[in-house]
């Protein structure tokens, strides 16, 4: 496999990683709606966000980054 793949979908990851955290940190603190918030979706939100990075930074090695 050519490299140029494993570091498009590495950019691909960290804009993934980029909207977790987006979703977990900007849009609670922007929301008009006073709800109490989930700790539940804020943690599986950062987890996913993590989970991205670190796919992006394997891959990023893959393909010599």
């Amino acid at each position: 496999m050519d490299p140029y793949w494993f570091v498009i979908i590495s950019n691909l990851f960290i804009n993934l990683s980029a909207g977790w955290f987006a979703a977990a940190l900007i849009i609670p603190a922007t929301s008009k709606r006073t709800v109490k918030l989930n700790f539940w979706l804020f943690t599986v939100d950062i987890l996913f966000g993590i989970l991205c990075l670190v796919v992006a930074f394997y891959l990023g090695k893959l393909g010599g980054l």
